[in-house]
């Protein structure tokens, strides 16, 4: 009995998280932003040839090697620190649909990749209520915290749990494009090896501006089924 009681307090443990290195933090958070602004450069040109599309966004990516202030990264870290690894895959998604779309027909990268559909928009719930949470929670409103929950062993295997029965139904690839569907069983298990961004589980699966456009997506979902009765 003791013995499985001392395991239950190492899974519920909070006081020692596991942080990931110096170095993993900065490649992170560079990798991070490049994709981020990888896609708003395709984003913008998504109108014009694919070529152009390619350049821009390599373009957009590779400043972010630029070292010190003169580089987009440096400045967005000190506002944001690091998107997180739900937000930064999501960008890779969006890339691969925007620069590499199979069969090169305009719907296919059109920059509503993230169109919220019934019963898409549903899943978009729940992240955002989390999202709410954890603001109640930076205001210390909530009776319990939540926010240091998330350096806790014991959530990390319940949401790897939950991420991973995706991949026991639709979650595969079709057509040489990656479903989306594979996003959030990755952010998990990428955090699982590298802790990144910072050590919280919160911070790898949720950061303010994917929490903005996932409330932007759920209310447009919403309002598209209530004109579609």
């Amino acid at each position: 009995m003791s013995t499985n009681l001392s395991w239950l307090a190492v899974l519920m443990a909070t006081d020692a998280p596991a942080l990931p290195a110096p170095w993993v933090m900065q490649l992170g958070l560079s990798m991070g932003w490049a994709l981020v602004l990888a896609l708003l450069g395709a984003g913008l040109t998504w109108r014009l040839s694919l070529n152009v599309r390619r350049v821009t966004a390599l373009v957009f990516g590779a400043w972010t090697l630029v070292p010190g202030p003169f580089s987009p990264d440096y400045w967005l870290g000190l506002a944001f620190h690091a998107p997180s690894l739900t937000a930064t895959l999501l960008c890779g998604w969006g890339l691969q649909r925007l620069l590499f779309a199979v069969s090169g027909s305009l719907s296919a990268v059109q920059p509503g990749f993230l169109r919220a559909q019934s019963p898409t928009w549903l899943l978009m719930v729940l992240p955002v209520l989390l999202g709410y949470a954890l603001l109640l929670d930076t205001f210390a409103v909530l009776p319990l915290p939540l926010y240091v929950w998330g350096f806790s062993p014991a959530l990390l295997i319940i949401m790897l749990v939950l991420g991973l029965l995706p991949w026991m139904g639709r979650g595969r690839i079709e057509s040489g494009v990656i479903s989306g569907r594979w996003i959030a069983p990755g952010a998990l298990l990428l955090f699982a090896i590298t802790r990144l961004p910072t050590g919280n589980l919160w911070d790898a699966l949720m950061d303010p501006w994917l929490w903005l456009i996932l409330q932007w997506l759920l209310v447009r979902g919403l309002y598209r089924q209530w004109r579609a009765r």
